[in-house]
């Protein structure tokens, strides 16, 4: 059983891994934009995600695409979203002048949707939940959480720690809830508000 968890583990970082591997030298060469580029990242991390849980014959609520637990984890997760809304409330925030166009919308939902979504499946559903299984809840939200955080470096050192730290709030979230509906509906407000909507 603990060699079977850590394959899977293991297999679960390959998931984020080798797509990264690919893309990153495409995005180089100028072959990829941002755009395009996560649109074929999330993709490859949601069919994979579930493609490896299902090959693992683990069902979907094993990485908490699950009706139970739903309502704690929406309640949850909103609380992550409290601090977003009243900063907006209470400061200069303003619409980001990029946000021109039924294009740019269309991008900001992608966002909202697709990334939260691609993200949490991948960081909370897949990597978190097989960590669990094998070493624990707090190696498991050790590992995701300084992972998905990784995966922002380009907002630099403070961006990656915010992240991280996120990242183990919504990993608390589905490690108690064992449900990352809630979690992906946060990150995705996260992404939409703050990181299309929203400018200083």
């Amino acid at each position: 059983m603990g060699r079977e968890s850590a394959l899977e583990s293991l297999e679960a970082i390959l998931v984020f891994v080798v797509p990264l591997i690919f893309l990153i030298p495409l995005y180089a060469f100028g072959l990829l934009t941002e755009v395009s580029g996560n649109y074929v990242s999330y993709t490859i991390y949601i069919v994979c995600s579930i493609a490896l849980t299902k090959y693992k014959a683990r069902s979907l609520g094993e990485m908490g695409l699950t009706h139970k637990g739903l309502l704690s984890s929406l309640g949850l997760s909103g609380i992550s979203v409290l601090a977003p809304f009243l900063r907006l409330i209470f400061s200069d925030l303003k619409l980001s002048p990029d946000v021109s166009s039924s294009t740019d919308v269309a991008h900001g939902l992608f966002y909202f949707t697709f990334g939260g979504f691609g993200q949490e499946i991948l960081f909370r559903g897949l990597i978190l939940f097989s960590f669990h299984r094998w070493k624990g809840w707090k190696i498991a939200l050790l590992v995701s959480s300084v992972l998905f955080g990784l995966m922002h470096v380009r907002q630099g050192i403070a961006g990656v720690i915010g992240t991280i730290l996120i990242g183990a709030y919504w990993g608390g979230v589905a490690l108690k809830t064992r449900n990352i509906i809630g979690t992906s509906i946060a990150h995705g407000l996260f992404n939409f508000l703050f990181a299309f909507l929203l400018a200083s």
